[in-house]
């Protein structure tokens, strides 16, 4: 009967405050009376005793006090507004972090990497700068070597070994990359007295600081012009003055560097034509014989090539060809 009640009152109560003051003023009354019957039924019965405490602790909680009742169970008058947000600025507390404004934000960009390169020093120098100074730098760098090369013995050594490969008539063997890498090798014994003098009378100099750098390019460039006008013939060099718009009375060491090494590579080319055609000789007397032989047999259906080709090798061993041929290369140059 009096959990009933307190589910009665604490349903009631949740639809209004005055509800629930009026149910626990009403269960306190009712276990107030029945409180002498209770007791005299707890002596006898240990399990009612604990009932009757678990109630009165019910009554305890459903009965608030008028103290501690919340505001919000007070009835709220109809007219009473309901409070707005203020509007004013909000006050920095101590400890709260700045606020920043917009203004004294610095958004920094990140700038693109710039290129410069400095080649020289003091007014000799010479200095690119950006994207087309670098690409000017790296296509320059590219043709260096193939320029060195030309000033070098290395041209008329590669074209005397492919025309020894031609008129063997083996192909590709030895591969093309071998036959550069073995002209690269006799380049270096060629100019090994040359590189020695220029290694010499200008670079070490310039390194220890007692030469400036135009001198060190002047003296560097005097070996190399050398052994460029001893192989070059006089007939090239007049031609390339007079193609240039050279004074023909100028000696040969003022003549221009371009002037000097176009008429270098082309003696080369001229002088390597002549040994290649020196080389070729006895080859094609090979394949001469062998060509007659066969036809004079009637043996139309079988290539000479594969008659020769063994031939033409075997007589190469024999001679000791590769000796003869970088020896006469490497005495070529004077």
């Amino acid at each position: 009967m009096l959990a009933q009640k307190l589910r009665e009152a604490f349903s009631r109560g949740s639809r209004s405050g005055a509800a629930v003051l009026v149910a626990g003023v009403a269960l306190t009354l009712t276990l107030a009376a029945a409180a002498p019957v209770l007791a005299q039924q707890t002596a006898t019965s240990p399990t009612r005793a604990a009932a009757l405490a678990l109630a009165k602790q019910a009554a305890a909680a459903a009965t608030p006090n008028a103290a501690t009742a919340p505001a919000a169970l007070a009835p709220r008058p109809i007219n009473t507004t309901v409070p707005q947000p203020s509007t004013s600025a909000p006050t920095l507390r101590t400890g709260s972090p700045p606020v920043l404004s917009p203004g004294a934000l610095h958004i920094v960009v990140p700038q693109p990497p710039q290129v410069q390169i400095s080649i020289g020093d003091g007014a000799n120098g010479v200095q690119l700068d950006g994207m087309v100074g670098l690409v000017v730098f790296l296509g320059a760098l590219t043709l260096l070597p193939a320029l060195f090369l030309l000033m070098t013995s290395f041209t008329r050594i590669l074209i005397v070994l492919h025309f020894l490969r031609t008129a063997l008539g083996t192909q590709t063997a030895p591969p093309t990359q071998l036959l550069v890498a073995l002209s690269v090798l006799l380049t270096g014994v060629v100019m090994h007295p040359v590189l020695d003098q220029v290694n010499r009378e200008a670079i070490q100099p310039y390194i220890a600081g007692q030469l400036p750098q135009a001198d060190a390019y002047t003296r560097g460039f005097g070996p190399m012009r050398e052994f460029m006008l001893s192989n070059t013939r006089t007939q090239d060099l007049e031609t390339f003055a007079e193609l240039t718009g050279v004074d023909s009375s100028l000696a040969v060491e003022e003549l221009p560097v371009v002037t000097v090494v176009s008429a270098f590579v082309t003696s080369e080319l001229r002088t390597a034509f002549q040994m290649g055609f020196v080389i070729f000789l006895p080859f094609v007397v090979v394949d001469l014989v062998v060509a007659s032989v066969l036809m004079s047999l009637g043996m139309f259906m079988l290539p000479p090539m594969m008659i020769s080709l063994p031939l033409k090798l075997l007589l190469f061993v024999l001679a000791d060809g590769w000796v003869l041929v970088v020896q006469n290369l490497v005495q070529s140059f004077r």
